[in-house]
């Protein structure tokens, strides 16, 4: 980057001078001269300043340093890029895995903390957020006082729990917003009317992190379940409850139900059955044994008259078992997982007993974070908004909004000529593809209006009390959904938040501030390292809006189909391709990808990273100037060369495992080698053949949008 300066060319300067020994005296002329001489150099040195400042990674974005000399691109451009990195990295302690967004995090981590102890150090400051945050950062942090008070703050939710009488008892602790439920709670917009919100309900109720872990006979989800009956035995114990081992086979059992109950994560995706919206009143008829009425008068929504039912005939199957469970069994459920949803705030031996089972046996990790580290993630997590307002107003700068608003500009722009010219579109569908994309609602940055906790009052001494405070108020704040009207200005992310998503049903996409920074944008970056990195995770974001989801519903986020017959034949013929690509995909042996569950993020990705490009193409066409190489590579190759940089990851071999089996995104390696291989320009950047492993031929090469 560079900034227009002015500076005197010799015949001005001398013509000046010689003006000035005209027309005023030797002395003043002096003056004058050195002046204007002075105020040359320093124009120069501010201009020499100003081109001091380089990216945050290497010179100009990329780490080159790190890039293989023995690895092809085209045989895997993934290690291609990272190899340096993913050799020399390690997995910080008391983590599953680390990437990009773990990088950006821990840099935000950092900024929090400064901001959380200067709120600290103020004591009684007049700034009541920073009060706010000072009293809940405090009450984790002091595990001293949590070991001195050991199972007080919850033995009498113990006690009533373990004495409840009715199965009508057992769900109204469900309802609780700090409770374990078989059946989930939430808000969702109106399908019909999107200015509204509805209640939501959903499955629930398994404390492993998939229904394969209690149903799988390989050896490690064996290993798994023993485990989990060992911590819940423990757990029970450490309480001083008694029947330990026959509580934990109840609770084993009945969860193992609860799992072959379950939906897949492909259903779970699937909005066309995700979306049974039920008058309240047939919900005893619909699904009966759960009491409904007693759950949501607990919850204060009984006077709602229709709810949003996902994963419906799951709920109905649950709530038959439900009715079908003994109280006692519910008792136990209830009681252990009461505690669970309280150990980090207990005495050492829950805190122990918690890390040895959810951090070490299910994601491998060895240490456990200091408490440090972990009082400014738990505070960041419970009260983001009013740590965001804090963290914008000092290291979110305006101009930042600005480059990111200019970016999105380009990509817009790319993504619209893409529609006007694909084959397979036809005009009607076309028509209305290009008006959704008009449509699309962008925010940036941080939200207009902030979340009020101001009637909040936490105490340091009491830290499950404010945990609990908190969650109450999060739903409350929910609940107040209900009577609001909503728009696609809302946003649903905290600002220091590392991510960007996408909402079908506002037809909106969203950049907090935590994501516009290095190693996902650097103003001071080459171009094409920030269409690679950010420009590629905007296009993605906007990919949603058209994948096998979001292509469902119309730009005013109605579920509507906008297609002709034979245009989304077309489009589910391409996304069958893609299905098939990463089902081929095995990250462990014996673990194969799911193409239709990973669909969408897969869609999202290919489609980033084609229209990024598109957009990074119309850049140059308006800064030729650009079009130069850089350390010996061409801009077409910084830029595949940014998008494979930002998606390097470490997984620990239990946190890989779970996140082939359960995330929507496939793993790291797979998001760049899945993608690249499918789109023209990577080849030509990088002269592949037909001998490298990822090459494909044209015919084969999913193309989408």
């Amino acid at each position: 980057m560079s900034i227009p300066v002015s500076i005197p060319n010799a015949s001005n300067l001398f013509q000046t001078i010689n003006v000035a020994f005209t027309e005023i005296s030797r002395m003043r002329c002096k003056i004058l001269l050195f002046t204007l001489i002075f105020g040359v150099f320093q124009i120069k040195a501010q201009k020499n300043e100003f081109n001091k400042e380089k990216a945050a990674y290497g010179n100009w974005g990329v780490q080159t340093q790190f890039i293989s000399k023995t690895v092809k691109p085209g045989n895997d451009f993934y290690t291609y890029v990272n190899e340096g990195w993913l050799s020399s990295v390690k997995i910080p302690s008391g983590s599953s895995g680390f990437n990009s967004y773990s990088e950006a995090k821990d840099k935000i981590n950092l900024r929090i903390n400064e901001i959380i102890r200067d709120g600290v150090k103020a004591g009684h400051s007049p700034n009541q957020s920073l009060k706010q945050i000072s009293s809940v950062y405090q009450g984790y942090l002091d595990t001293d006082h949590m070991d001195k008070v050991g199972l007080k703050p919850i033995e009498k939710d113990l006690q009533n729990i373990l004495a409840i009488g009715s199965n009508e008892e057992a769900a109204k602790w469900m309802a609780d917003p700090k409770s374990f439920s078989i059946v989930a709670i939430h808000t969702t917009p109106d399908l019909n009317d999107r200015s509204k919100f509805l209640v939501s309900l959903n499955e629930s109720g398994i404390g492993l992190p998939t229904p394969e872990y209690y149903t799988k006979d390989d050896a490690v989800y064996i290993k798994h379940r023993k485990s989990y009956k060992e911590y819940i035995i423990r757990t029970f114990e450490l309480a001083g409850i008694k029947n330990a081992d026959r509580r934990a086979d109840e609770i084993l059992n009945i969860e193992t139900k609860l799992a072959k109950l379950q939906w897949t994560p492909a259903q779970m995706r699937d909005s066309k059955i995700n979306s049974h919206v039920i008058n309240t009143i047939d919900l005893n008829t619909y699904a009966p044994g759960f009491p409904w009425k007693v759950f949501l008068k607990e919850r204060q929504v009984d006077n709602v008259d229709q709810v949003i039912l996902q994963a419906d005939t799951a709920i109905k199957a649950k709530a038959k078992l439900f009715a079908e469970t003994s109280t006692d069994v519910w008792s136990s459920y209830l009681a252990f997982h009461w505690i669970v949803n309280h150990s980090t705030l207990l005495s050492k031996d829950f805190r122990q007993n918690y890390f040895n089972f959810y951090g070490t046996q299910l994601s491998g990790i060895r240490t456990d974070t200091p408490r440090d580290q972990k009082s400014i993630q738990y505070v960041n997590s419970r009260l983001g908004q009013l740590v965001g307002k804090l963290y914008v107003e000092k290291y979110f700068p305006e101009s930042n909004r600005q480059s990111i608003e200019n970016l999105v500009g380009y990509i817009r722009r790319a993504f619209s000529e893409r529609l006007e010219k694909l084959d397979w579109l036809d005009e009607k569908s076309r028509k209305e593809a290009v008006a959704k994309l008009n449509a699309v609602t962008v925010r940036i940055g941080y939200p207009e209006v902030w979340r009020d906790y101001s009637l909040l009052n936490f105490d340091a001494k009491n830290p499950i009390v404010n945990e609990q405070m908190i969650a109450k108020a999060n739903w409350d704040y929910e609940r107040s959904l209900l009577d609001k009207k909503f728009t696609s200005k809302e946003w649903y992310q905290i600002p220091q938040t590392v991510d960007a998503t996408s909402s079908k049903l506002y037809n909106s996409i969203e950049f907090p501030a935590g994501i516009l920074q290095p190693i996902f944008f650097d103003p001071n970056a080459d171009a094409a390292v920030n269409f690679g990195a950010i420009g590629a995770i905007i296009g993605h974001e906007l990919g949603h809006c058209f994948d096998d989801q979001g292509s469902l519903f119309d730009g005013n986020g109605v579920m509507r189909d906008w297609w002709t017959t034979e245009t989304r034949k077309q489009f589910e013929d391409r996304t069958q391709r893609l299905i098939e690509q990463y089902n081929n995909f095995s990250p462990l042996e014996g673990i194969h990808l799911n193409g239709k569950q990973t669909l969408g993020e897969n869609i999202g990705d290919l489609t980033g990273v084609v229209v990024a490009h598109a957009a990074y193409q119309l850049y140059l066409k308006d800064h030729p100037q650009e079009k130069k190489t850089l350390n010996g590579f061409r801009p077409d190759q910084r830029y595949f060369l940014s998008f494979a940089q930002v998606n390097r990851s470490l997984y620990t071999p239990e946190a890989l495992r779970l996140s082939a089996e359960k995330d929507y995104h496939a793993p790291a390696q797979y998001r760049v080698n899945g993608v690249v291989r499918n789109v023209d320009a990577w080849y030509k950047a990088f002269n592949i053949q037909k001998n490298d492993k990822l090459y494909l031929k044209t015919q084969d090469r999913v193309r989408i949008w």
